[in-house]
């Protein structure tokens, strides 16, 4: 074999090996990703989030135990959630403060028991 028979069958080899792994990384870039988007998400989340402040007796509570408490929550424990940090909460928190024009979390919950008249007589908030 002379040495321009090596460099085109090196060609060869080199094309053939960039042509598979440029499919590859084709098929691995084009798949959607499993579970919720992060859009649905997040408005997921919020809703839960919400849910959990209606019934929620403990007004007086800062954001770390309620993370505490929203982890222990049966709905966040799918696998659709398992990126839920503290983090997460706090800008769902921030967004919910300025829907509800609120300023703490304490008065973001009187805000919810409030507008649910049937949830804030179970919870003992007349």
């Amino acid at each position: 074999m002379t040495k321009d028979e090596i460099q085109v069958w090196m060609l060869i080899a080199f094309i053939t090996v960039t042509a598979l792994s440029l499919y590859k990384l084709y098929k691995m870039f084009n798949q959607p990703a499993t579970g919720l988007d992060s859009e649905n998400q997040y408005a997921q989340l919020e809703v839960i989030i919400v849910d959990f402040l209606k019934h929620l007796k403990k007004t007086d509570i800062d954001s770390k135990e309620l993370f505490d408490l929203l982890i222990q929550e049966d709905r966040l424990s799918h696998n659709d959630y398992k990126n839920f940090n503290h983090n997460r909460l706090n800008q769902i928190l921030q967004q919910l403060f300025y829907t509800h024009t609120a300023s703490t979390l304490n008065e973001l919950i009187s805000i919810i028991h409030q507008s649910e008249p049937d949830t804030s007589k179970e919870n003992g908030i007349q």
